[in-house]
């Protein structure tokens, strides 16, 4: 079943996501789902999602990824089967990744049937205590069978994961009630589903249970751990989670059972699929039908709606940053298909690749901190595909595709530009203001770590089945910007940078990418940024510290506890030049146990695991 990491088990957390939550201060997280693709390890998967010099590979520009790792996959394969795979993301520079968790072995699925002959596809046992105090040699209770899970799993993964993600679409509903509004009959605002309505097969207590186990098993292991809720697409459900505790019968609060769904997530995690979710189309009484807008910038109106319509439910009950502190939010599906097989929904290539880029640049605007394209290859071969869903993908369909040889699609091309020219860059809400966009242009600013600003810009599309627009834009004189370096969508493909004048830009309805710098390398497809190490780790008495600087920089490096506590400061507001340095920990006041390295430099922070033995 594999070898557990010898951590040191801090203290039970005696707080919870009502109390705090940790703000999430790293770069944008551009993400992709993974999936199965014959001939393709994983570790293949992520080399053409991040991209690798050293073999060749410009990749898609992804630095956070998706994967799962189920309860039935690790009892049957062994809890080490993936350590060597996601130990590779890791050296591949892909960070912060989000594993969606749950679906339990035959062995330990919870064998009652709720109704209807459905039995319930949750774990047995979830309420059982989660602690035994060590009676079985791990300190959570070994019978609790999802609670050993998690101790197992995030000893062996947590290093290389920031999101925990409990369950994929919990609330995929099987009653058509999860949308309906509060006053219908069998709504989820007033009522809570029966199990067989909705994919859990349980009662939806039981999926509290499960954030709420969670939150005390991976907070102890690893405090910076993000607890987060599965994919959902209904407000509703989220309702339900605010409103009920994790007490099995009817989710009151009791002595037991005393604080509600809420207490136990730090993060929102939902999915939107504009092309199919009305979101580019509303009812007009004139014609007695539907009317559309489906086009790319609608599309991204649409995926924040969603935003809007969650947060609202957030609000109602105190998550706001006032009453209780804010959440954390991440998209970890969404796409536009690249083409169309029924005549409501939309879809292309163009379209594709617009939407992507768009929503990339919105969610930075809008405080949502990664966004996963579902998924990194298409379903089939083009020719095969009979749906939307088979044509979304950050490259065409690659199974027995020889290594590294996938075709990129337009839409992938986008994702890498973006992560190319903006990937080390913070959205900028002053300077963004002080471009004084007119109602027809969207865009937004982002502060590079060297102080430097990169612009991405684009004219609305207002059109129905259109990407076509036109617009020009003109830099505020007060910005001081002589001259710019343009970039076009395709730049991830080209390598071509154009010089810009400041006045009278000709914009379309695909983005462009502006930069005060008016010349750039075209061959620098992958930026640098600096990266931190410890050799060894876990380390016993001796260990280095490595650090690579790709610019100047003042660098805060410091070892801290796991309540956040410094513990040792290697540097303090140090000026270092770009370079390679190396910082000795042989006589740093260290008792065994868990610690974390965390780097600051300009617009960066980065936190790594330090264990001593």
């Amino acid at each position: 079943m594999g070898t557990l990491f010898c951590f040191q088990l801090p203290a039970q957390v005696n707080y919870t996501a009502q109390d705090q939550v940790t703000p999430y201060n790293n770069t944008f997280g551009y993400g992709t789902n993974m999936g199965v693709y014959d001939g393709w390890s994983d570790q293949d998967l992520a080399v053409i999602a991040k991209g690798d010099p050293s073999q060749g590979v410009a990749g898609a520009g992804c630095n956070t990824l998706r994967p799962t790792l189920p309860e039935w996959f690790l009892e049957y394969w062994g809890y080490d089967i993936r350590v060597d795979a996601f130990a590779y993301y890791t050296q591949l520079g892909v960070r912060d990744n989000v594993v969606f968790i749950g679906y339990p072995s035959e062995a330990h699925r919870d064998p009652t049937v709720y109704c209807n002959g459905v039995q319930s596809n949750l774990f047995s046992n979830l309420y059982l205590p989660i602690w035994d105090g060590g009676a079985n040699g791990t300190p959570v209770n070994d019978d609790n069978h999802y609670a050993l899970y998690l101790y197992r799993m995030v000893n062996l993964y947590g290093e290389h994961v920031r999101f925990w993600e409990v369950w994929n679409e919990p609330d995929f509903d099987f009653s058509n009630n999860a949308y309906k509004a509060p006053g219908e009959p069998g709504n989820w605002w007033e009522n809570v589903p029966q199990p067989c309505d909705y994919q859990l097969g349980a009662p939806v207590f039981h999926y509290i249970r499960m954030l709420r186990i969670t939150y005390e098993v991976i907070k102890s292991l690893d405090p910076n751990a993000y607890i987060s809720v599965g994919g959902i697409g209904y407000p509703s459900f989220l309702d339900i989670m605010l409103r009920h505790t994790d007490e099995p019968e009817g989710g009151t609060v009791t002595s037991e059972y005393p604080l509600t769904g809420g207490a136990y997530f730090d993060a929102i995690s939902y999915h939107t699929y504009p092309h199919y979710d009305g979101s580019m189309r509303w009812w007009d009484n004139d014609i007695g039908g539907f009317a559309y807008n489906r086009n790319s910038d609608e599309a991204v109106k649409g995926m924040l709606r969603r935003k809007d319509e969650l947060e609202a439910v957030l609000e109602n009950y105190g998550y706001n940053g006032s009453s209780y502190p804010e959440k954390v939010w991440l998209i970890t599906e969404s796409h536009l298909p690249s083409a169309s097989f029924d005549p409501e929904f939309y879809g292309s290539d163009e379209a594709q690749r617009n939407f992507l880029m768009k929503a990339a640049v919105a969610c930075q605007k809008n405080d949502i901190v990664q966004f996963h394209v579902y998924k990194i290859g298409e379903h089939v071969p083009r020719p095969q595909a009979s749906n939307e869903f088979d044509r979304m993908g950050l490259y065409q369909n690659f199974s027995n595709v020889p290594l590294y040889q996938a075709e990129i699609t337009e839409c992938g091309i986008g994702y890498r530009t973006l992560h190319q020219t903006i990937g080390d860059a913070y959205y900028d809400t002053e300077q963004t203001a002080a471009l004084g966009l007119p109602e027809l242009i969207e865009g937004a600013a982002f502060r590079h770590p060297d102080g430097q600003f990169s612009y991405v810009l684009w004219a609305r599309t207002t059109t129905d089945e259109s990407e076509s627009a036109s617009a020009q834009y003109s830099f505020p004189p007060e910005l001081g910007i002589n001259q710019l370096a343009r970039r076009e969508w395709d730049f991830g493909a080209t390598g071509v940078v154009t010089n810009s004048s400041t006045q009278n830009i000709p914009l379309t309805g695909a983005p462009s990418i502006f930069s005060a710098q008016a010349t750039v390398s075209n061959n620098n497809l992958i930026k640098a940024t600096p990266t931190l190490e410890i050799l060894p780790n876990p380390m016993i008495s001796e260990a280095q510290v490595q650090l690579q600087l790709p610019t100047r920089a003042i660098v805060d490096l410091h070892i801290m506890d796991t309540n956040g506590k410094l513990v040792y400061p290697i540097l303090s507001q140090q000026d270092l030049a770009a370079g390679s340095y190396q910082f000795e920990l042989d006589n740093a006041p260290l008792s065994p146990g868990l610690y974390f390295l965390q780097f600051k430099g300009p617009g960066q922070s980065y936190t790594i695991k330090l264990v001593k033995q």
